[in-house]
């Protein structure tokens, strides 16, 4: 008892110090370090063994209630909690803190109330304990709080130390994330939706746990290379991480192209779903509308959709779980939203998170197999295509459906986002 008195005066004293900022004498800002972690009692431990820690990331249940969406506490579950029995707890984690460098940024909006950071799995002549990226579910303009200037060479980043204790380690489709406690909603249909986690909304309350460190430099082997030769190297340990996918194609499917030709669907499972799209998922089933653009934003109608577009190394395949398949996704709220995308065929280079969006259900291939790769950028400069390859408004206005201007909308009007 005595030594967690110890450790809570430590951090109380290490926040305020964080927190004062005298009006005529600003201090400078607080950068933590490794020192002042031990300060707190606290022993570092690699993201990739937090992850383990969770055991197979497929195992996310099925999210029909809070007991069969699988959540691990660092730290003990309280007597509310055990009644939980997807709620798993990690005592020891308590003492532990991560250390990452930041990967992601909410700047243009794409990236929503997440940081991602990275860490190699070694430091101080350790051996490695694995590459490996994760979410951190925080508030919104986290670009203010934390460095990511992905234009600068070498690209500045800062380190970003996390105190596991009393935070939450969910899974959502695959991806693994660390939040506050398990949440829920309601959606359109009327269907809750459960949640692994909830986003440590309060930018005070986060700096519980979250602190900013020292400014930093993202290495060459700190973003993985992908190109057509290697690109079945990307497994479950690479999703959060920051990938660069070298002279990759933008692919349509089920949606007429530049040359007034519909190329075959390209499946999600039993779906033949059209790309590019928009995508309305909050009504059940989901909805689909042909989209010439990054993503939906009618700020007039405050309608704000993701939006879908494929790229690939896989001519051959047929469904958007096979191996070199992957969508770009992107936020209706992206200031690049409404952007023309480039044209079906188009060579490029695209720099972002790598994720999944799928249940343990979906790998069974074929028609059963969900499952779809997606990417996240921070930056329209990410998406690297030649300028002469992206579609005329022109065009666009000529080729949208009609029914593709007037997409659902939510009871009352509200904007929202589909998952």
């Amino acid at each position: 008892m005595k030594s967690l008195k110890i450790a809570l005066a430590a951090l109380v004293g290490l926040v305020a110090v964080s927190c004062y900022n005298d009006f005529d004498t600003p201090a400078p800002q607080k950068l933590y370090t490794a020192d002042d972690m031990a300060a707190m009692g606290l022993t570092r431990i690699t993201i990739a063994e937090v992850k383990e820690k969770f055991g197979p990331i497929s195992n996310t249940g099925t999210n029909d209630n809070f007991s069969t969406t699988k959540t691990l506490k660092f730290g003990t579950r309280t007597s509310e909690e055990a009644k939980f029995d997807g709620l798993m707890e990690w005592p020891e984690a308590s003492k532990y803190y991560i250390k990452g460098k930041v990967i992601s940024s909410d700047r243009q909006g794409n990236i929503y109330k997440s940081l991602y950071i990275y860490d190699d799995g070694e430091w101080d002549g350790d051996d490695q304990t694995g590459k490996a990226g994760i979410e951190l579910k925080l508030y919104n303009g986290l670009y203010l709080d934390f460095l990511l200037d992905l234009a600068s060479k070498p690209i500045k980043s800062q380190w970003v130390y996390v105190r596991l204790d009393g935070l939450y380690l969910g899974n959502y489709r695959m991806m693994l994330s660390i939040g506050g406690a398990p949440s829920d909603g309601i959606n359109t249909a009327g269907n809750h939706k459960f949640y692994a986690n909830s986003n440590l909304d309060n930018p005070k309350v986060a700096a519980l746990n979250v602190f900013r460190g020292e400014y930093t430099t993202l290495d060459d082997s700190d973003i993985k290379e992908v190109d057509g030769s290697n690109y079945t190297s990307l497994g479950e340990a690479d999703l959060g991480r920051l990938v660069r996918f070298n002279k990759i194609k933008i692919r349509y499917a089920g949606v007429k192209n530049q040359d007034g030709v519909t190329p075959p669907n390209l499946k999600n499972g039993g779906n033949a779903n059209p790309y590019p799209s928009w995508i309305v998922t909050d009504w059940g089933t989901p909805i689909f509308g042909a989209w010439y653009r990054w993503a939906y934003n009618n700020s007039e109608q405050n309608i704000r959709l993701y939006g879908s577009v494929l790229m690939s190394y896989n001519d051959a395949a047929e469904y958007t779980s096979d191996p070199g398949v992957y969508g770009i996704r992107t936020s209706g709220y992206s200031q690049f939203a409404m952007k023309p995308i480039p044209k079906d065929g188009t060579e490029g280079t695209v720099l972002g998170i790598y994720g999944i969006y799928a249940k343990k259900s979906d790998f069974t291939g074929g028609s059963e197999d969900w499952a779809q790769y997606q990417i996240s950028v921070s930056r329209i400069e990410d998406l690297g295509f030649p300028p002469e390859s992206l579609l005329s408004e022109e065009w666009i206005r000529a080729n949208t459906p009609a029914s593709s201007l007037t997409p659902p909308v939510k009871n009352g009007g509200d904007d929202y986002e589909g998952d």
